[in-house]
């Protein structure tokens, strides 16, 4: 099957977000146990990083609420072809 002929592009996208976000706190976590200090640059960086991605997220969602299935699942499917998720 071609990724283009696929219809449920939102479950692949917000599986992809959430999983992002999971790397990302995972990724945080492993530096605070390997003794990286929780107020260094590199870890409020990472911090401030997951903030972001998740405050994006959201708005995303919430601009999904004006849109079709259609145009919603349309949306999915570029947002994934331009971050290169898919291909």
């Amino acid at each position: 099957m071609r990724f283009r002929d696929f219809s449920d592009w939102f479950t692949i996208w917000f599986e992809d977000k959430r999983s992002i976000l999971a790397t990302m706190m995972r990724n945080l976590q492993s530096d605070i146990d390997a003794g990286y200090s929780p107020d260094g640059n590199s870890v409020r960086k990472q911090g401030e990083e997951i903030l972001a991605y998740q405050s994006k997220f959201e708005s995303e969602m919430d601009r999904f609420e004006e849109m079709t299935a259609d145009e919603v699942n349309h949306w999915c499917y570029r947002d994934l072809l331009r971050r290169g998720a898919i291909g």
